[in-house]
């Protein structure tokens, strides 16, 4: 069977990584790789015989040298499809019954390169998910980020709030009488002194208020219950 031939049923056959196809197919050494890339040979070495799953400044620098896509250097993540194996296998049959080595290489580059093709493609679907998970992981960090940030900014008031609160508490719960969050929120406009800012909007802010008072109450009923 001639060289490239074999050449390239090691690139289908190999699940691994396809430096050495590519070094192969250049004819080069190890050494001269090494020369020409600026990569050691011992990383060079390395790699060959390593599952290489992310894509690194070496292999980036190996595929430009090469020509070739970064991810066409990576380990396979998939066995091929049955469709492709079924066209590699009519090709290989039809080679042995008309022992033609050019129309067979021929036939052979063009089924790597559908294949590669397929691959490229899901790749770049892959990489679009990828993306995109990304992305909302991203928007729902910077979310956290500014909810931690409002936490911050409103934390001064709401301990102001909840002071408030608990003192209008006990003055009520010495009178025999409830106060509800509703009536805290209430007096609590009503008698708001000037310098003090609600950092809530006004449409949204009784809302709001309420939500404190609601939890303040909660809180101040199972101190209440405890003592």
């Amino acid at each position: 069977m001639p060289q490239n031939h074999r050449l390239w049923e090691e690139y289908i056959l190999n699940t691994g990584n396809k430096i050495a196809f590519f070094r192969k197919f250049k004819k080069m050494s190890l050494e001269t790789l090494a020369a020409k890339t600026k990569i050691s040979i011992k990383t060079l070495e390395t790699m060959e015989n390593s599952s290489l799953e992310l894509i690194t400044p070496e292999i980036s620098k190996l595929a430009a040298y090469f020509k070739v896509e970064p991810e066409l250097l990576l380990s396979a993540s998939s066995v091929i499809e049955i469709d492709k194996l079924r066209l590699l296998d009519f090709i290989l049959r039809k080679f042995n019954q008309m022992q033609d080595t050019k129309a067979l290489q021929s036939q052979i580059t063009n089924w790597i390169i559908l294949t590669i093709t397929d691959e490229i493609k899901h790749w770049q679907d892959s990489r679009k998910e990828s993306v995109e998970v990304l992305c909302k992981i991203n928007r729902s960090q910077e979310a956290q980020k500014r909810a931690q940030s409002r936490d911050k900014k409103f934390a001064p008031f709401r301990e102001y709030f909840k002071k408030i609160q608990y003192q209008q508490f006990l003055i009520n719960q010495k009178q025999g009488k409830k106060l509800t969050s509703c009536q805290f929120v209430r007096w609590f406009m009503d008698n708001m002194p000037q310098d003090i800012k609600i950092p809530y909007t006004k449409n949204n802010r009784i809302n709001k208020l309420t939500q404190l008072a609601i939890i303040n109450n909660r809180e101040f009923l199972a101190i209440t219950h405890k003592s």
